[in-house]
């Protein structure tokens, strides 16, 4: 069953599959600006740590709550490999005291991109 959106704390990002690939996502509005670009079974995790599973099909976007939660250190090791990916240095510096904080560092990866 689709999930109502209002259960979503944001901003969140989207891992795409098993890559350290992220991308954030402000809010509900950017989340369905989006909907293209997004692959079945890709998982969006909000500020709350809470993970969901997408499921797209024709322009149709859902959210399956898998009833996982991800803690800080798992979420920071995906900041972590993201940035990497994506070419900054230090990485291993990086740091956030909250799962809120480190969305604000995917954030900022996006905008220096």
């Amino acid at each position: 069953m689709p999930l109502p959106l209002a259960t979503i704390i944001w901003p969140a990002a989207v891992r795409h599959g098993d890559d350290p690939e992220l991308t954030y996502i402000a809010d509900e509005q950017a989340l369905y600006e989006r909907r293209g670009s997004y692959l079945n079974g890709e998982q969006l995790i909000d500020s709350a740590g809470k993970i969901f599973l997408l499921s797209c099909d024709d322009n149709a976007l859902d959210l399956h709550p898998t009833g996982e939660v991800m803690a800080l250190n798992d979420f920071l090791g995906l900041v972590k490999a993201h940035a990497a990916q994506a070419g900054s240095c230090c990485v291993a510096k990086l740091h956030a005291p909250s799962i809120v904080d480190a969305m604000a560092i995917v954030a900022s990866l996006e905008d220096n991109a």
